[in-house]
């Protein structure tokens, strides 16, 4: 049996957001905890020559921060700050006689420490670069994904549609190498997005087994015939991980996510110590699980069947401290497992062609479909991203022809609207126990309608300039977006 394992990652654009509550410590932790974690392990396995093979989703958003000099420079200074707060718990620790706790503190201080030498001595501070690398020896296969992760089924625009999925394929080409594969964030289908990724060069597209006809095989099908196939996750194996409740990362021997400091262990009934040394004994346990689940699975295909299993970057790592450890535990068995054989999906469809076509109905990985993204709550959201859509198309069919500061302040522009469509911001409106939701989206909106109505008066006054180089400092991803991508 073919296996793909996909890891997606995305974090939206935090840069000099701050801190909390959605700032730059997310991303902080992801690249601690996950990315850092990630690369040493598929570099360590590389070296042992197991060479094992993945599918690697990374936002556009997210690699844009990766290769900032400024959000590498704050995760340094973020490290230096951990580091130091170890040092006090130790101390604290040793003069209260706490021994576990002093053992934990040096536990985490070493660790840190450790991390913090392979971002600047072995990758450079560069991960990016490191996921490139990878890319160009085949062990990672990048998919694409849309320029700021904006959930695509639910965007009024087609030519906004056209724009974040363009400028997404473009941007992944440009950082990691030409992708194969699309990665739709939520898994979100619709009809009509087959011709718009089939035209930018993509050949398969994962999808959500939700968007499949009743009775259809869960395997690789033709949307477009001999030009865009579907590939869908599975969801048979992967709740072991997912399932917040029977799932791994659940176990009482684990750290627990919510506790500060990260010194008491998730138990049952009571607060329990956290011993990494019996939790990462309980991960290589997990691993071997997971490695039999999938044998046993194995038994039940032909030789041929695909299985792709989605990790989500959050989950293994950041918020499952011991995932990495379980990861690289799997990727080995399962590249030295004679019934297995690690594959990507693109590797896969060129040697194995879709013997189906089907035509997918619209769909995500959420059970209540697009609801997770349109509740209640993202009713104003969508209505006021839906009206920027229109006025961004009318301004690239209007102004074809810009230049210099006008060129400037519409491709601005057009980074805001992006901005705002990130899908972090409806689904955190729609759901229920969101708390206190962001209004980031607004201000991304705000700053839009000011660029949109400075472009339409053509006249640049000192306020204007000023305007323009503040934001383009502040929110700039995306160095090479043109506005013009939006033209109807």
């Amino acid at each position: 049996m073919h296996i793909a394992f996909l890891i997606t990652a995305h974090v939206p654009y935090v840069r000099r957001a701050g801190r909390q509550p959605i700032g730059e410590d997310g991303l902080h932790t992801q690249i601690v905890r996950t990315l850092i974690p990630l690369v040493g392990l598929l570099g360590d396995l590389q070296a042992t020559g197991l060479n094992p093979r993945i599918a690697l989703a990374l936002s556009p958003l997210l690699t844009e921060q990766l290769a900032d000099p400024v959000v590498q420079k704050h995760f340094v200074l973020w490290m230096d700050e951990v580091i130091q707060r170890r040092k006090e718990d130790m101390r604290r620790f040793e003069l209260a006689e706490d021994h576990h706790g002093a053992y934990l503190a040096r536990f985490y201080l070493e660790w840190n420490r450790q991390a913090l030498r392979s971002f600047e001595e072995r990758h450079d501070r560069n991960l990016l670069l490191k996921f490139r690398e990878l890319a160009a020896s085949r062990i990672i296969e990048p998919l694409a994904g849309a320029a700021s992760y904006a959930y695509l089924p639910l965007l009024e625009e087609e030519a906004t549609v056209r724009a974040q999925i363009e400028h997404g394929a473009l941007h992944t080409s440009r950082r990691m190498s030409r992708p194969e594969g699309f990665w739709l964030p939520g898994c979100g289908w619709r009809p009509g997005l087959e011709t718009i990724l089939a035209e930018v060069g993509m050949r398969y597209v994962i999808v959500d087994p939700s968007s499949l006809p009743p009775e259809a095989p869960r395997q690789p099908a033709w949307i477009l015939p001999h030009r865009l196939a579907a590939v869908f996750i599975d969801d048979s194996v992967v709740h072991h991980v997912w399932s917040p409740d029977l799932g791994y990362p659940g176990d009482p021997l684990y750290r627990d996510p919510h506790a500060p400091g990260g010194y008491t262990a998730i138990g049952t009934h009571t607060i329990q110590p956290y011993d990494p040394y019996h939790a990462l004994r309980r991960a290589q346990e997990h691993a071997n699980h997971f490695v039999n689940v999938l044998v046993e699975a194995s038994a039940q295909y032909a030789a041929d069947h695909l299985l792709v299993i989605p990790l989500d970057a959050d989950l293994i790592g950041a918020r499952w401290f011991e995932g990495p450890t379980w990861l690289q535990a799997v990727l080995t068995r399962c590249a030295t497992h004679p019934n297995l054989e690690l594959t990507t999906p693109g590797e896969y469809l060129r040697t194995h062609r879709p013997q189906q076509t089907v035509t997918l109905k619209p769909g995500s990985w959420a059970t209540e479909g697009h609801a997770a993204w349109n509740g209640p709550g993202a009713a104003e959201y969508w209505h006021a991203v839906h009206a920027a859509e229109r006025r961004i198309v009318a301004l690239a069919a209007r102004i074809p022809s810009a230049n210099d500061e006008h060129e400037r302040a519409l491709n601005q522009a057009a980074r805001e609207l992006m901005l705002a469509q990130a899908s972090d911001w409806p689904a955190q409106l729609s759901a229920a126990h969101a708390g206190e939701p962001t209004t980031r989206w607004r201000t991304y909106l705000t700053r839009f309608a000011q660029l949109a109505e400075i472009a339409e008066h053509g006249n640049f006054n000192a306020g204007d300039r000023f305007l323009l180089e503040q934001l383009e400092e502040l929110d700039g991803p995306f160095h090479n977006l043109n506005y013009r991508i939006f033209a109807p």
